[in-house]
């Protein structure tokens, strides 16, 4: 009987983006780690480039890239800094938690 795992949403996510650079899925996996499946990481590429070992403008080119691609979703910024979450590409499914809105004043 094969044996199931403890994190099935994890191993479906290394799944879907085995096609990819090490480093896009090393970013992918870092987002997934800090914000889950649904909430966006509020981080800056910097920080989160020296966590996974890489310049931060190897991070922000994959970052970007990935974006575009709906692996990453743009929640929100704060001045010059931008967040994202995993996108319908990573999770598998349609993204139904709205972003978190901020006021403009």
């Amino acid at each position: 009987m094969a044996r199931q795992s403890p994190y099935p949403e994890l191993e479906a996510l290394q799944r879907r983006i085995s096609g990819l650079s090490h480093l896009k899925q090393g970013v992918i996996m870092t987002y997934a780690i800090l914000g889950g499946l649904e909430n966006s990481v509020e981080r800056t590429a910097t920080d989160l480039a020296e966590m996974i070992g890489v310049p931060r403008s190897h991070f922000s080119r994959a970052r970007s890239e990935l974006a575009a691609a709906g692996y990453l979703e743009y929640t929100h910024r704060e001045g010059q800094v931008h967040f994202y979450r995993l996108g319908e590409e990573a999770t598998g499914r349609e993204v139904v938690v709205p972003l978190r809105s901020r006021p403009t004043g």
